[in-house]
Formats: C-alpha cells, structure tokens, sequence
C-alpha cells in the first residue's frame, strides 16, 4: 500500500478551462490558476466563433472563416500567473545571453569582425552587436544569414557543443 499521494508531474500546465469573455479569453489551470487573455493580444485576423480545449495543453480558436488558431499553455500561462511570467522573462534574458556569447565565441575563433560578418551575412553590424550582448533575439531567418556567415552549420549557432557532448557522454 502507498504511504503519501502522488501528483502529476508538471500539472500546472494542464488548462481544464478555456471560455471566451468580451474583455478576452479566459482560461483556468489545474492548480486554479486563472487568467483573461485579452483579444487584442491574441491579435487573431478575424472574429472567433468557437473555442476548444482538445488537450490540456493547447486552446484551439476556431475563426468565422474556419481557421483554427492555436494558443499554447505556455501563453495562456503568462496571464494566469505573474510568477510563471518573471520567470519566463528570465529564461528569455539567458537564452538571449547564451546566444549572444556562443555567436561572439565562433565569430572570433574565425577571426571574423563584426563588420566582416554583417557584410558577409547581410545582417547589420548594429543588429549583430545587439545579438552579441544578448539584448535582441534573432530570427530564423537571421541565425541562416550569420551561419552562412560564419561558414557553419545552423546548429552550431543554436546548440553549444560543449553541453551536447557532456550530456552524450553520461548517458
């Protein structure tokens, strides 16, 4: 017989709730979290007719014209609850800084300046200044324009091989 209860793991980001309001979309999470999305920030191309939660990690917004519009428990998450917020703000700052120094890392290691790569990449120098000191986060787009660049892979820009090869090697 167990000793003490178990939970689902992660269960706050399982919505058990997704109802339209005039002022937005409401939505309620399994720890009674609760929040309105307001429609201007869903910023949706037409008028919704329909609301569904087919899972509860993803509200799909059926439109008047049929499109389905997806909005993601890690969104809808940001109104529910302010700590979930600072945190993501933070995550973002990091993974913008990371970004930032791993860019500057391999631009260096080629003895490429950032004036060389912006001419080579099509990118601004300023833009790329702004990347490296992790206050802009890049596009798809731009991240395929400065590895073109830098003649590397894609993926040398978006995964640090240090950390890949430390986590290959415990397992």
């Amino acid at each position: 017989m167990a000793t003490k209860a178990v939970y689902v793991q992660e269960a706050e980001r399982m919505m058990t709730r997704a109802e339209p309001t005039p002022k937005g979309l409401r939505v309620r999470f399994a720890d009674e979290k609760e929040g309105v999305i307001p429609w201007e920030d869903l910023n949706f191309p037409k008028a919704v007719e329909s609301i569904a939660l087919p899972h509860p990690y993803v509200i799909e917004a059926v439109l008047v014209d049929g499109q389905i519009e997806e909005i993601p428990w890690d969104y809808a998450r940001h109104y529910a609850d302010p700590a979930y917020r600072e945190k993501a703000i933070r995550a973002a700052e990091e993974d913008r800084r990371i970004f930032g120094a791993r860019l500057r890392r391999l631009r260096r290691e080629r003895n490429v300046s950032q004036e060389e790569l912006a001419r080579r990449s099509g990118v601004s120098r300023g833009t790329i200044a702004r990347i490296e000191l992790g206050e802009q986060s890049p596009r798809y787009e731009t991240i395929v324009a400065l590895a073109k660049g830098l003649q590397v892979p894609v993926e040398r820009l978006l995964v640090d091989e240090e950390v890949s090869s430390a986590r290959e090697t415990r397992r």
